[in-house]
């Protein structure tokens, strides 16, 4: 369309966007979270279904030290105050069942997720890290889970 430019960076933190559905919306994953937050989102986002998920995570702490997610945690089993990562607690252990949740149904997810922990959640650093989807994958395959594309 002439005169009609795309937005190719996030409105929230003006990072450039290079996922067509991230520059549909505006704005990245974890700004996208961050605002349905602030808008009082969480409830609604729980109760939405799954989408295909085809991408990598991300954690990351903010200018104020708070973890910022690029997936919801859309499943609350040990944590309380939400999900973390860095050590072997309740916040880890959410955040890997609801990467599980993403790949595999969740009476799976609920099986591995405290294994999937140890092995990818714990040992990130405080500031944060990407959890390759490629990587999860392979690791549900070893586990004897095939299928997950």
């Amino acid at each position: 369309m002439e005169g009609q430019k795309t937005r190719s960076t996030c409105v929230r933190c003006h990072r450039p966007l290079h996922d067509p559905a991230s520059v549909k919306q505006g704005m990245g994953p974890i700004c996208w979270a961050k605002t349905r937050m602030e808008m009082g989102a969480e409830e609604e986002e729980q109760s939405l279904p799954l989408l295909p998920f085809d991408g990598d995570i991300v954690c990351r702490r903010d200018s104020s030290g708070e973890p910022q997610f690029n997936i919801p945690q859309r499943i609350k089993h040990h944590s309380p105050t939400g999900m973390e990562w860095g050590y072997g607690g309740s916040g880890p252990a959410d955040f890997a069942l609801n990467i599980l949740a993403l790949f595999v149904d969740e009476e799976t997810a609920f099986k591995l997720h405290q294994s999937f922990k140890w092995h990818f959640v714990a040992p990130l650093p405080e500031t944060g890290g990407i959890i390759k989807r490629a990587d999860i994958i392979a690791w549900l395959n070893a586990h004897g889970i095939e299928g997950v594309a």
